[in-house]
């Protein structure tokens, strides 16, 4: 809506009614009054002298005497809650009725807004205009505006040629509110800013705070004239000291921001404050803001809250979102889902990004809502679609990663690309993409710079990613030293740390360090969680590293299996088994690879399974041996699959062992492959 509810101030009618009173009037006593006129002129003096009390008393006897302009006042006495009376609609609508019936203009006016705003009458546009209308038969000019605004802002009503008419007739009455109804009519209906410019100028050099802000951003901005920046914040100073909330609002954002002048957060807070008083919410949240963070004035959360939920009350879509955050998060206030997560759909619901983008984010990762991606997909779409950079990142990675959607890297780029400069994520994605993705052309070289930003912007772990490109990824960009110097630059991540062990171990780019490369190996095993002596016996074991040595294997995997390492028991019982570097003991082998199964291994499985099968230094037991190749077909071993299904096949149960064989294959069984294309 481009305009409120227009009823004219009390004081201000009151003062213009008064101006024909004597001083003598103050005098004057109850007793000596003859008609209401004589009332209703000292009403208006008590009301001036705030005697409001006296003044209330005598515009109800001078409204129950049957003056018209008095039951009219009335009317907006209890409309407003003005003269210490609380609002009533009742009785506001009682009195207009009363004034209307004597053709009060001004009552006709009043009436209409009841039934154009719906407020304790039901809404009826058609008796809105009625008594427009009946105001406009008596030349009441205000009526003018009224209706021309009714045309402009009811949607089932709006008629652009009829809002105009009745704003020129206005206009040329010089009727303040008829200026802007045209200006408003220019600005946002016709898109003619030089029009709706020198409307704003007409309302504003008659004094009105709302044009004089609205003027002053037209020059701020060059809409509709000529930039003139001083000119603006002229026009901006006058609505200012008219107490106007937005241009209060407005002037605090230039202090913040740095806006054509300095920035001073100090003068920022200080006009937050005064226009937070004044009612605006956008200023609520903006001082809410600095409470929060405690900038510029001491950390006050209580305050911080209030001030949220006064610019909420508002219906302020930003203000909902930040008290959810606090709640969510509950770290500055006790945690609280069941008030945060009706307040995000709230203000997602207003369009705000903020809070869609937060959702998107909490649907995803299943943070006080039920997980769902596709739900967090369409709410990072729509906050990308109102251009809410923050939202991008977020929806790139969905597209990357097909979280809610079909994977798509093209698209991913779009809204990647649009985030690297402040997103390390994005960067870290994008670069990713330029060097992994099946979807778009490789380039290595932007794939570097991407990386290289992430790490900038303080994801160090992708300098591991920019070590491999020249370690390995990319021949046209092999630099053994540079891979080398990223992935000392990045020893937080765990692919960093065990290429760099290896190049240490074998002495490529770096002279051969086995103490070094083990420490490496042993904060691999830190950051993956994972038992350092069962990597480093397996180093040892298949010798493809270092040297093998299964003396220096079966030390390493024992100390692991005091740790209950099921890798580290399953290749010890490989080795008795085998007997490679320890006398052969099948029974020994069999205990390890029980030991293994029991803390979780599936290979030990397969293994045991051939023990029994094969008879190797057993009796053959079929029953056993099969029991364990299902068990570990059964948990997703592609190699158990296969081996059961050849042997069901084997047996003639030619069905049950191709089942086995096709879901080996979708895992990726390369014997399971073969077996399928020949059998095609």
């Amino acid at each position: 809506m481009y305009h409120l509810l227009l009823i004219t101030l009390i004081a201000g009618l009151l003062a213009a009614c008064s101006s024909t009173s004597s001083n003598n009037d103050k005098t004057e006593t109850d007793t000596n009054l003859h008609n209401s006129d004589d009332q209703l002129r000292l009403a208006e003096s008590y009301h001036k002298n705030n005697q409001p009390e006296k003044a209330l008393t005598l515009y109800q006897q001078a409204a129950n005497d049957g003056n018209a302009r008095a039951q009219g006042e009335l009317g907006l006495i209890y409309d407003l809650g003005a003269l210490g009376v609380k609002e009533d609609n009742a009785l506001a609508f009682h009195w207009y009725n009363k004034a209307a019936k004597q053709n009060d203009p001004q009552s006709f006016v009043n009436l209409a807004s009841f039934y154009r705003e719906g407020e304790f009458v039901e809404k009826d546009l058609d008796k809105a205009i009625f008594y427009y209308q009946k105001a406009l038969n008596q030349k009441f000019a205000m009526a003018n505006c009224e209706l021309g605004y009714l045309y402009l802002d009811e949607p089932s009503y709006q008629d652009l040629h009829k809002a105009e008419a009745n704003f020129l007739i206005g206009a040329e009455l010089e009727q303040v509110s008829c200026y802007l109804g045209l200006a408003y009519l220019y600005d946002f209906e016709k898109n003619d800013q030089q029009q709706a410019f020198r409307w704003y100028k007409l309302a504003a050099d008659s004094d009105s705070a709302i044009a004089q802000y609205n003027l002053a951003l037209m020059y701020i901005n060059g809409a509709g004239a000529d930039k003139n920046i001083q000119l603006g914040h002229e026009y901006l100073a006058i609505a200012v000291e008219h107490h106007y909330p937005f241009a209060v609002g407005y002037l605090a954002k230039t202090y913040d921001f740095g806006w054509n002048v300095g920035e001073d957060k100090l003068a920022a807070v200080e006009l937050y404050h005064k226009a937070a008083e004044l009612g605006d919410a956008d200023s609520q949240v903006n001082v809410g803001m600095f409470y929060e963070n405690g900038e510029y004035v001491s950390q006050n959360i209580q305050t911080a809250l209030q001030l949220y939920k006064m610019a909420a009350d508002q219906g302020n879509a930003l203000a909902l979102n930040n008290i959810a955050v606090l709640y969510l998060n509950g770290e500055k206030v006790e945690k609280d889902l069941s008030t945060a997560v009706p307040l995000f759909h709230k203000a997602a619901a207003l369009g705000n990004p903020n809070a869609l983008t937060n959702l998107g984010v909490m649907y995803r990762f299943g943070n006080g809502v039920q997980q769902d991606d596709k739900q967090s997909f369409s709410y990072l779409k729509q906050a990308a679609d109102l251009g809410f950079n923050a939202a991008y990142k977020h929806l790139g990675i969905s597209y990357h990663l097909g979280k809610g959607t079909e994977k798509n890297d093209k698209l991913a780029l779009s809204y990647l690309l649009g985030s690297v400069n402040h997103s390390a994520n994005s960067a870290y994605y994008s670069g990713v993409i330029y060097s992994q993705s099946s979807e778009v052309t490789h380039d290595f070289d932007k794939a570097i710079t991407y990386f290289e930003k992430a790490y900038e912007l303080g994801r160090q772990q992708t300098g591991s990613n920019i070590g491999w490109i020249y370690e390995t990824a990319s021949p046209e960009h092999h630099n053994i030293q540079k891979a080398i110097n990223w992935y000392q630059q990045s020893l937080s991540s765990s692919y960093s740390c065990i290429r760099l062990a290896k190049l240490y171990l074998k002495g490529e780019g770096v002279a051969k360090d086995l103490d070094k490369g083990f420490e490496l190996y042993r904060e691999y095993a830190r950051i993956e969680k994972a038992d350092a002596d069962a990597l480093i016996g397996n180093l040892y074991f298949f010798g493809d590293v270092v040297e093998q040595d299964y003396q220096k294997a079966k030390l390493h995997f024992e100390r692991a299996i005091a740790n209950k390492q099921l890798t580290a028991a399953n290749n010890l019982g490989e080795m008795y088994r085998l007997g490679t570097g320890v006398p052969q003991d099948i029974h020994k082998a069999i205990s390890l690879y029980e030991a293994s199964i029991d803390w979780g291994g599936i290979i030990a499985m397969v293994n045991l399974s051939e023990i029994y099968l094969n008879g190797e230094g057993v009796a053959v037991n079929e029953k056993l041996g099969l029991s364990w190749l299902t068990k570990a077909a059964e948990l997703g071993q592609h190699d158990a699959q296969y081996a059961l299904g050849k042997r069901l096949i084997g047996n003639q149960d030619q069905v049950e062992g191709d089942k086995w064989i096709k879901q080996s294959a979708e895992l990726g069984n390369e014997k399971a492959l073969k077996y399928l294309n020949r059998s095609l």
